[in-house]
């Protein structure tokens, strides 16, 4: 069972924090599950949005985005999709 954030020494905290828990190469459509902390772009990368519910249902008037080639967007995303692009996603712990 994982334990929340709360649960962890400072330093497994920050480990956490910072991606990590390893990391995944996303270079296609498909819906990838995280929980994720960060997202740098290896290219320009077009984000789904209807996919990605933790953005959806933070951002206000939601829409598809670009992460600009060598961006890192930071937050907590349970699932990540791309509209095109390749990034590589941090995992956290849940």
């Amino acid at each position: 069972m994982a334990k929340g954030l709360n649960k962890y020494s400072v330093q497994e905290s920050q480990n956490a924090a910072l991606g990590q828990a390893g990391s995944i190469l996303i270079d296609d459509t498909g819906q990838h599950t995280g929980p994720f902390v960060a997202v740098t772009a290896l290219e320009d990368a077009a984000v789904d949005v209807s996919d990605c519910t933790d953005i959806a249902d933070t951002m206000t008037d939601a829409a598809d985005f670009t992460i600009p080639k060598g961006a890192t967007i930071y937050g907590h995303f349970s699932v990540f999709s791309l509209a095109s692009g390749k990034v590589i996603a941090y995992y956290g712990r849940s």
